[in-house]
């Protein structure tokens, strides 16, 4: 059921939350997922495409007796009875990989915090409710048409737009910020059939999501593509920064950074250059945008020059099946290739596109990650491209359960056996 197909999306907020209050104490087995389409950029936010992601999540509305609501700002909410975890963010990390290249739709961590929120009723109704509260809020707040009087309804704060001014006072506010609780963590991965996942490195970036909320609620810093692109190159240094004075566990494995092509010759990358050491140095990958390496090629290319000198390698960050054909990344000489994985991708892999496997051929399959991966059909896709390593939702849910799986084979192994039992795969 989709309940905002024909509604006009100011009145969404309510309806939600009549529905909200009619399944009360009800609330067991329901879920509610909110998808921030707030975020994309304006172009992104056009009827067409939302009403294609709406139907990218009919699946989830059809199995689980969804419902969907479009809110005035395009978010959307489904409401569902029964759905494991694992199909919700399924349908969540669906509609990400459809806005692939737009930054809002990036997933901060494993669980999609800054593009998606997961709530289970049973246990959160009470937080979800006053979310939605918020949501009717924002709706007075922007002149849309809502017929809730409720009192004590907060004011939410109009998100301004970025400019120079306000780009100043966020730098000085990332300066003194303490950014332990916005840096995650995410493994790249090789997986083969019948062997545990292979860590190869681990991405270590910045959650935005988390940064905005804490720093910035009322500015929507992704509105101007410029101005963020600077904002994230102050990012980097302090980032830089924060990581040349941490003893880190993941920082003496192999990791990589995603930075801005101006950060590489900063005085705070070349800090950190210093305090590494040659061996360290071969461990260290930096991940690129393509976009910004076209904006700034000069400076990419000597950088590279300069750091492949001193043993780091390049990763060519967020590639998508249209764009891999189009980009000589061999003549920009990067190691690795990150290609967003979605159903285009495994579809165009087992129809072998020619414009696809010629790419993938002369890249090397072994050295292109498939990334945002939500289910097992990524598996099939690297096998039609050739490739085994692998980034996303679903390789971090595997890696939780290999620990566990790897405990409970050594205390089987403990025990007399009639026959001796598989041994476990490690983790190196």
């Amino acid at each position: 059921m989709n309940a905002g197909a024909n509604a006009i999306p100011g009145q969404q907020e309510k309806a939600l939350l009549d529905l909200l209050e009619r399944i009360g104490r009800s609330s067991a087995g329901r879920h509610a997922l909110h998808i921030k389409l707030s975020q994309l950029r304006p172009q992104n936010r056009e009827p067409k495409r939302l009403h294609i992601a709406a139907l990218g999540l009919e699946p989830l509305i059809n199995a689980y007796e969804g419902v969907l609501f479009h809110l005035h700002n395009d978010d959307f909410v489904v409401l569902c009875n029964g759905a494991p975890k694992e199909a919700i963010a399924k349908a969540a990390t669906h509609i990400a990989n459809l806005f692939g290249s737009d930054p809002g739709a990036k997933p901060d961590d494993a669980i999609g915090a800054g593009f998606w929120d997961h709530y289970d009723l049973s246990i959160t109704y009470a937080r979800f409710a006053a979310a939605v509260r918020e949501l009717m809020g924002a709706a007075q707040g922007s002149g849309q048409e809502s017929d809730s009087n409720e009192p004590g309804t907060p004011r939410p704060v109009q998100q301004r737009a970025l400019d120079s001014n306000v780009l100043g006072k966020i730098q000085s506010a990332i300066a003194q910020a303490d950014l332990t609780n916005v840096i995650r963590r995410q493994a790249v991965c090789v997986i083969v059939p019948g062997v545990a996942p292979q860590p190869v490195f681990t991405e270590v970036f910045t959650s935005m999501a988390n940064l905005r909320d804490v720093l910035t609620p009322d500015i929507d810093i992704y509105g101007n593509p410029w101005l963020f692109r600077d904002l994230t190159a102050h990012l980097d240094r302090r980032v830089i920064s924060f990581l040349s004075h941490r003893d880190d566990s993941t920082l003496r494995k192999a990791f990589s950074i995603n930075l801005n092509v101006g950060s590489l010759a900063s005085n705070e990358f070349l800090t950190f250059d210093q305090k590494l050491s040659g061996e360290a140095r071969e461990s260290v990958v930096i991940e690129l945008q393509l976009i910004d390496v076209l904006a700034d090629i000069d400076t990419f290319l000597f950088s590279r020059n300069f750091l492949r000198e001193r043993k780091y390698r390049f990763c060519l960050d967020g590639l998508t099946h249209q764009t891999l054909p189009l980009v000589d990344c061999n003549g920009l000489g990067v190691d690795l290739v990150k290609v967003i994985w979605n159903m285009e991708l495994h579809e165009r892999a087992a129809a072998k596109d020619p414009a696809l496997m010629k790419a993938v051929a002369a890249i090397g399959p072994e050295r292109i990650i498939l990334i945002r991966c939500d289910n097992e059909t990524a598996f099939e896709t690297g096998k039609l491209l050739g490739s085994s390593m692998y980034q996303g939702y679903l390789i971090d849910s595997m890696l939780k359960q290999t620990p566990a799986k790897t405990a409970k084979a050594k205390a089987a192994s403990a025990k007399p056996a009639t026959a001796a039992p598989a041994a476990a795969k490690p983790i190196t």
